[in-house]
């Protein structure tokens, strides 16, 4: 999808959303200027903006229009360029992102009236859009987010959800979403039916349960993806309920930034990375579970292997976890959730030196 975006929608996303509570007068901020944001389980992060399309097919987007090269305008003289031209910059409009936490990510666009994809162990990187958030600095026309994590779902073909047995037509009209209990619904008509989506994580790591509920308790829901392994949870008059499993497998580290120049390898620069590349996400320093073991205490901790025994946590293993991942899962952490991150050597000795002063 190519999208020409409006200045005017960077300035106005890019200030401090937040209310003043009438009853005491506190200030409750919902969205602060920081360009890694992410929701949890039970009160996810729900935003509007423009998302990257990771290569969707295009009849995913096909009732989506698409931009044209313009001549630049100057707000200061009122005029266009005759000599200069801006290309439409890549991107999905008209969508909401969701983050329920490290588990699931997703988008669901307003225009096809559709999950679009879903990833996990993170969110958005905003910082081309928003810039840093100590001071700012976007970059230059660029105002899609990038993708963290490992996305594991894409939509496939057309609208896989088929009503009273036929597909749905091309007439989908969005009605809005709500939030019941803080887990957003999203509505659009499809015909005489109002079509309600929630969607949730799944019974296991990267799957999804989506539901569907129409308006007409009478309708009868079917699901229609050949691509894509799907179980049918919950069937009945006027609802569909399903377990979507993974249909790709793609890593997405992120907002490509300046390599932090390390003269010296040190902890506060390994600080930097730990919250740059977004192993934040995964990894706590405060003991807390996530998808990744806590660096609190990791360094020289034991960890049990069934095929090679017991290994110790040391400067090899933990450079080894780091530029390549995918060597030893750890039992009873998802396997292949963390991508190899383009470190140079002396990041890498950054990063372990601050592993090491988490304990």
């Amino acid at each position: 999808m190519i999208w020409k975006l409006s200045p005017i929608v960077f300035a106005l996303t890019a200030l401090c959303v937040s209310r003043v509570n009438a009853s005491d007068g506190t200030t409750t901020s919902y969205l602060t200027y920081h360009n890694q944001p992410m929701g949890t389980a039970e009160k996810p992060l729900v935003m509007r903006t423009y998302f990257p399309n990771p290569d969707l097919e295009p009849v995913v987007t096909a009732r989506h229009g698409s931009g044209e090269a313009t001549p630049r305008y100057s707000a200061k003289t009122g005029t266009f360029a005759k000599d200069y031209e801006d290309q439409a910059i890549q991107g999905i409009p008209a969508a909401f992102g969701v983050n329920a936490g490290p588990d699931l990510s997703y988008v669901w666009d307003t225009t096809e009236c559709r999950l679009l994809f879903a990833w996990a162990n993170g969110f958005l990187d905003m910082e081309p859009y928003w810039g840093q958030p100590d001071r700012g600095s976007r970059k230059s026309h660029d105002y899609v987010p990038r993708l963290i994590g490992n996305l594991f779902y894409k939509a496939r073909g057309t609208h896989p959800l088929q009503l009273n047995g036929a597909p749905l037509s091309g007439d989908l009209t969005y009605r809005g979403q709500s939030r019941p209990g803080g887990q957003p619904e999203f509505r659009f008509q499809a015909g005489d039916s109002e079509i309600t989506t929630s969607i949730q994580t799944g019974d296991s790591p990267q799957t999804l349960k989506v539901t569907y509920h129409s308006s007409n308790a009478e309708d009868e829901l079917t699901y229609l993806d050949p691509e894509t392994p799907v179980e049918v949870v919950e069937q009945s008059p006027g609802k569909l309920s399903l377990l979507i499993r993974p249909n790709a497998a793609e890593s997405h580290t992120g907002f490509q930034r300046e390599v932090i120049e390390i003269t010296e390898a040190n902890a506060e620069a390994g600080s930097k990375l730990y919250v740059n590349f977004g192993c934040m996400a995964c990894h706590t320093i405060d003991g807390g579970k996530g998808h990744g073991p806590t660096f609190k205490g990791l360094y020289e901790s034991t960890r049990d292997f069934p095929e090679l025994g017991t290994i110790v946590a040391d400067d090899t293993y933990l450079r080894e976890s780091i530029t390549q991942p995918a060597t030893k899962s750890i039992p009873g952490y998802p396997i292949g959730m963390m991508p190899a991150y383009p470190l140079n050597e002396k990041q890498v000795d950054s990063l372990i030196l601050f592993i090491k002063e988490q304990q």
